[in-house]
Formats: structure tokens, C-alpha cells, sequence
């Protein structure tokens, strides 16, 4: 039905309670018409067909999340398609990467060789090379359908990282990195986790046995054999398990230094290490 985005916007909002509703909307919106901010305020009279709009708001109502109702987010300024198969890119981890660019020229690190574990979209290791373009990065998933998106993702970005089926390390070469960064399965089972991720990501990235701890427990174990004298390492981790990863750094990687930083809702967040 053809209306005007003024009509249209009016409509949507109808019924928003929250503004983290009204902000998503908005976003669904521009995105749908291909329109800007300043167009939302400047172009209400302007006319639009918006029956593609009225499914998408269905789908929103029934509580998909955004990203996974257009089949694709922005991380880092890229574009990356999502599926089911993938997480949908978060700022938490967008942070998690621009910490790191941070520290490897702080501590002039030389970023020759990256990889990223759990490629999901591929959004953390297409970032680094997009920073990168002349470093090799590699990065590994054991879902064969998330890597799939990723090597579109890959093509689409203009990237060249090499995507691997790999449980970590397991099927990489014995390769030094200088760059090891991780956004892994690190939910506790019995943990909390909102309905809408439940229902539209994958529990194969949100998972992970032994209190959220098994996935960082094989990389930090195995982690000697793949580093650089000269490197670091990088985790987006869960609050609760500072005390348990240190322990197994102080096992398995004495030689690091390592600290714990919180985001942006002073949540212990991350996990850096250098050597």
C-alpha cells in the first residue's frame, strides 16, 4: 500500500512501549526505503509502497530480532549477511576488536599472522584484515553452514582471510600467530539467555559444556604451540569466569601477562594477554 513515510513511521510506532523498540523500528524503517535519519525528519510527505515493511514489523512483533528479519548487520562499518547458522554481529565484540587493534600498536606488535576462532559472519577476522590487508588470517568454526555465510561474507568484503573447518586448533597447520582472537561459545547451559536468541541464533555458538569454560580450555591449553614470542591474545568472555580462565592461564600460559577489561556496562568483558 502506497503511503506517506510520515503516515508509514506513524503506524509503526503505534504501539512501541520502549524505546529500544521505537530505535528498532526506526532502523528497520531507513532500511527497508533506503533513507537516512535526516530523510525520517525531512521527507514525511514523501510517498512509499510499504507492504514489505508490514511483513517485516510481523516478524519484529513475533520477536526476531532486526538483523535477522533484513538477513544482515554492520560490524566495524561492513556489511555481513546473517542466517540462522550465524550470530548476529554485536558491539560488545566490535569492541573487542578495535581493544585489540589498540594493544597490537601500543605494543608494536607485528600482526603478520591472525587467527580468529569461531569465524561465525567472519566479521572479526574480515575486520583484521581489513586493518591487515597485508597480514595471512586465518579463522576456523566447526559449522560448516556458518562458514558457508562466511566465505560469502569474505567475497562481499573484499577480504581474502582463509576460512577452516576446525575445532580450534585442531585441524590448523603448526603456524605461529602473532594475533589469536576468540569471541567463542561461552554461554553456561544453565544459564539465563533471552527468548529471541534462543529461538533465532544458533545454540552451537552460544554453548559451551563445562560452565561456558570447554572452548577457552582447549585454546588456552593448546595455545603454546601457536604462538609468536611476540603476540597476543584476546577473548570476549562472560563476567563470571575471570577466576576460573585465570587459573588457567597462571597453568597454562605463565609466561603472558594478562587482564581482564569490562564493557560498556561495566561487565568484565574481555580477556587480553601479552607476551
Amino acid at each position: 500500500m502506497i503511503k506517506t513515510l510520515g503516515i508509514i513511521i506513524s503506524e509503526a510506532l503505534q504501539d512501541c512501549k520502549d524505546s529500544v523498540s521505537k530505535k528498532d523500528i526506526l532502523y528497520l524503517i531507513k532500511e527497508t526505503f533506503s533513507i537516512s535519519d535526516v530523510d525520517l525528519i525531512l521527507n514525511q510527505n514523501k510517498q512509499y509502497d510499504n507492504s514489505v515493511l508490514v511483513e517485516r514489523l510481523k516478524e519484529f512483533q513475533e520477536g526476531k530480532p532486526v538483523e535477522m528479519i533484513l538477513g544482515y548487520a554492520y560490524f566495524k562499518g561492513l556489511k555481513f549477511k546473517v542466517t540462522k547458522d550465524t550470530l548476529i554481529p554485536r558491539s560488545e565484540t566490535e569492541e573487542l576488536v578495535n581493544r585489540t587493534i589498540e594493544y597490537i600498536k601500543r605494543n608494536n606488535i607485528n600482526a603478520k599472522r591472525i587467527i580468529d576462532i569461531g569465524s561465525g559472519t567472519g566479521c572479526i577476522a574480515i575486520a583484521m584484515n581489513k586493518e591487515y590487508s597485508d597480514a595471512i588470517v586465518d579463522s576456523v568454526d566447526i559449522s560448516k553452514a556458518a562458514l558457508d555465510v562466511a566465505i560469502i561474507n569474505n567475497v562481499e568484503n573484499h577480504t581474502k582471510v582463509n576460512f577452516y573447518f576446525s575445532d580450534c586448533f585442531d585441524n590448523v597447520d603448526d603456524t605461529k600467530y602473532n594475533v589469536i582472537i576468540s569471541n567463542p561459545p561461552y554461554i553456561d547451559r544453565e544459564s539465563f539467555v533471552q527468548e529471541s536468541v534462543l529461538k533465532y541464533e544458533p545454540h552451537i555458538a552460544l554453548f559451551a559444556e563445562n560452565h561456558g569454560l570447554s572452548i577457552y580450555e582447549k585454546m588456552i591449553k593448546n595455545a603454546s604451540k601457536y604462538v609468536d614470542e611476540n603476540c597476543i591474545i584476546a577473548f570476549e568472555i562472560s563476567p563470571e569466569q575471570e577466576k576460573a580462565l585465570s587459573i588457567m592461564f597462571d597453568t597454562y600460559l605463565s609466561d603472558f601477562n594478562y587482564w581482564f577489561e569490562e564493557d560498556i556496562n561495566n561487565n568484565k568483558r574481555y580477556l587480553f594477554a601479552l607476551r
